[in-house]
Order: C-alpha cells, then sequence, then structure tokens
C-alpha cells in the first residue's frame, strides 16, 4: 500500500460520524483558537461540514476544503438549507493555497499523518503560511502512546465492521485493514503517521509554528497515558 494514496480509495461511507455531532467540538475549536464572532476559520479537511456548521452556528465565518466531491456538496446543503454562510471548496490538502486569510485552522478526527513525512510537513506549512501574525491551529489525532501500550489486533468490532491493526516501527505509522460485511476489501485499507508531543514540537517549528498548548481531551485536561486523543494547539509567530 502507497503512504499517500490510500485516502482515495476508502469508501466513503467509513469517513463521517453523524451529522447530529459536532457542537461540543466546535465549542472546543472555538475556544482554544481564541476565535471571536466574525472571525475565520479553515475547516481542512472539513468531510460534510459536521464541525463547521456549528462553528457558523457560533458566528464564525467558515471555509471547508476536503478532496471528496460528495462530501463538499453535502455540506454546502446542510447551510444552504440553515441559512447559513459558508464556504466549500474541493481540494487535496497538499494544494491549500491561502495566504494570511484565516484567524484560526483546525484538522480535526485524526486527519493528519495521511501522507509521508515530507508532505505532512509541507500541508502544516500551508496551514501556517494561511495563518495571520498570532492565529492558531488546532490538530486532533489518537494518542499514540496510549494505542501503543493498549495494541490489539483487532479493534472495534461491530455488526458490520471490524478494523486489524499493525503498528509499522519503521515508519511510525498504524496500518489498519477494515473488514466490511465480512469482506477484506484491500481499498479500505489506511495508513496514519502519528506523532511524538516532541516529534510533532519539531514539526510545528520547521513550519512557523510555536507548539503553546496540548490538551488529552475537549474539557481541557491535560495530556496522560491513557488520555484517547491529543490535542495539538499552535500559534503562528509575528
Amino acid at each position: 500500500m502507497k503512504l499517500d494514496k490510500w485516502f482515495y480509495t476508502l469508501d466513503d461511507a467509513l469517513w463521517l460520524l453523524p451529522d447530529e455531532e459536532g457542537r461540543d467540538e466546535a465549542a472546543f475549536v472555538k475556544r482554544v483558537l481564541k476565535l471571536r464572532k466574525g472571525q475565520s476559520v479553515l475547516d481542512a479537511p472539513c468531510g460534510a461540514g459536521r464541525v463547521a456548521y456549528h462553528l457558523a452556528k457560533m458566528g464564525c465565518s467558515v471555509t471547508g476544503v476536503d478532496l471528496r466531491a460528495v462530501f463538499v456538496e453535502r455540506a454546502q446543503r446542510r447551510f444552504r438549507n440553515q441559512d447559513l454562510a459558508g464556504e466549500f471548496v474541493v481540494m487535496d490538502l497538499r494544494q491549500l493555497d491561502f495566504t494570511k486569510e484565516f484567524d484560526g485552522i483546525y484538522n480535526w478526527g485524526g486527519s493528519f499523518g495521511y501522507f509521508t513525512d515530507a508532505d505532512n510537513l509541507d500541508v502544516l506549512r500551508r496551514y501556517s503560511r494561511a495563518l495571520r501574525s498570532n492565529g492558531r491551529i488546532v490538530i486532533d489525532q489518537v494518542n499514540r502512546e496510549r494505542l501503543l501500550r493498549n495494541f490489539a489486533v483487532e479493534m472495534h468490532p461491530s455488526e458490520r465492521m471490524t478494523h486489524l491493526n499493525r503498528w509499522d516501527k519503521k515508519v511510525q505509522r498504524v496500518m489498519t485493514e477494515r473488514i466490511l460485511d465480512g469482506r477484506n476489501d484491500p481499498r479500505n485499507m489506511s495508513s496514519m503517521r502519528l506523532y511524538k508531543p516532541r516529534q510533532m514540537k519539531l514539526l510545528f517549528e520547521s513550519a512557523g509554528l510555536d507548539l503553546v498548548e496540548i490538551y488529552g481531551s475537549l474539557s481541557g485536561n491535560v495530556l496522560t497515558r491513557s488520555s484517547r486523543r491529543v490535542y495539538f494547539v499552535g500559534r503562528k509567530r509575528m
């Protein structure tokens, strides 16, 4: 499996959480990015605008980009039906080309680490270029330490799907096969680079960002070994 190709083939049905969810996540994003009413925020990748919807309801000016046209169209339709302002564009993260347009950016749902190390850094630099001075970014990932301490080959079995995970130490990525309805389709494999806090700090610095906060929950708890998620908050240098 090529590291930078898997997300083209993963089934659409395996990406999105229910539209009804997202209010608490949006409140966390707004808080850690220090967004005020009317300020601009980039959701990249945005999926179907699940979190962006609530940020728009909170008064933020939202722009979303995503690789999948069907997700972008769904977000546009939801905003239009709710009479909310928001701009959504079909775009690969590696093609982001904004310059000092946003007060905040968030990469949500474990969507950072899709690419090669070089491309991941390039995406972060594109985020940094898109931020205004002192603008903030938050990146959400699975907590690598907890995952490796509690690693299981078979995770999250359900009636329809089972995840088969393995850790590739050489490239520091979690590789996942998905058995959907009893069928192991290679198109539904994924590969995710997970970063330690000190690795993310160096990555941020290489992109002109300072890593200013690390959280282990949406409640703002500190990161611990048992935290399921890790939220890295950066600030663009002057």
